[in-house]
């Protein structure tokens, strides 16, 4: 028989236990809060305006504040001296609620906040896997790896034929250019598919995606499988992608004619790195020979 002692020494063992799972629940919990490479536990918040009348108890988004910067409301409180998903874009809010822009040092580490909107880009978002506009390479959670980017050389002489943003593959020369607006930003020697077995597709079409430090799979033309590591994804046209290519000690010239990708555009390095900084999903991408 149980007595109403054991009960209840029974019943406070049980609340105990309860409370010390919800003290480490929430222990674990801040914990997350304040890591920022912890994103999957993260809600994102909607990239929306709000107007000076909507911006009332309760309500979630973007408010400009009469001196011109920006703060996020989220359920009727100004977000303050915490990271914020917004539009699964991070933002920085520093202890007065205003969004941050430019480099910052949080907990020892340095992130990119951009300095002002451009194509695909909202001002305040941080750069994650990319490189700064100032060359700076930043990890997949948006801390600076210490290392600035080798520049890659530039031919200022040749305008831009199109008039618009956008990436050239000439596969006759073996040369990739990409302009921003009137300007070359990149230009270097490329690898293209093999001209016989695998020649990379010509025409017009988009980047459909942008994705670092990955590993690109299929077949060689003798039934055999490859798998060949990357570190700058951008495909555009099935599985032809822009991509660095570690493996190849040398591009341009002829190479691609016996030697040459599966179809995809191999490049160096510093030049995948950097037309993956400046471009874009949806990015126009021209291939011609």
């Amino acid at each position: 028989m149980l007595y109403h002692d054991d009960c209840t020494r029974g019943w406070s063992r049980t609340v105990r236990k309860y409370a010390a799972a919800m003290l480490l629940a929430a222990a674990f919990l801040l914990t997350l809060g304040g890591s920022f490479g912890i994103t999957s536990y993260a809600d994102t918040s909607p990239d929306v305006v709000l107007s000076a009348e909507s911006a009332g108890p309760g309500s979630n988004g973007w408010v400009q504040r009469d001196d011109g910067q920006w703060t996020y409301m989220k359920w009727g409180f100004p977000v303050k001296g915490r990271w914020e998903n917004i539009g699964d874009r991070w933002y920085w809010f520093n202890a007065e609620g205003v969004m941050q822009t430019g480099w910052i040092e949080l907990d020892g580490a340095a992130y990119y906040l951009a300095e002002a909107t451009t194509e695909g880009r909202p001002m305040g978002s941080c750069y994650i896997n990319e490189t700064t506009p100032d060359g700076f390479i930043v990890d997949e959670n948006g801390a600076r790896s210490g290392q600035a980017a080798p520049p890659v050389p530039t031919s200022a002489t040749r305008p831009n034929p199109y008039g618009y943003s956008c990436v050239e593959v000439d596969i006759t020369n073996q040369t990739v250019y990409c302009y921003i607006n009137q300007d070359l930003v990149v230009v270097t020697p490329c690898v293209t598919g093999n001209a016989w077995a695998h020649p990379t597709s010509t025409g017009v079409f988009r980047i459909n995606s942008k994705e670092r430090n990955r590993y690109l799979q299929g077949y060689n033309s003798d039934g055999s499988r490859y798998k060949s590591w990357v570190n700058f994804w951008m495909p555009f046209h099935g599985g032809q992608g822009l991509h660095d290519a570690g493996w190849r000690s040398s591009f341009g010239g002829n190479i691609y004619q016996s030697g040459g990708s599966h179809g995809c555009v191999n490049m160096p390095y510093d030049a995948a790195a950097a037309i993956y900084s400046v471009s874009w999903v949806g990015m126009p991408v021209i291939v011609h020979k």
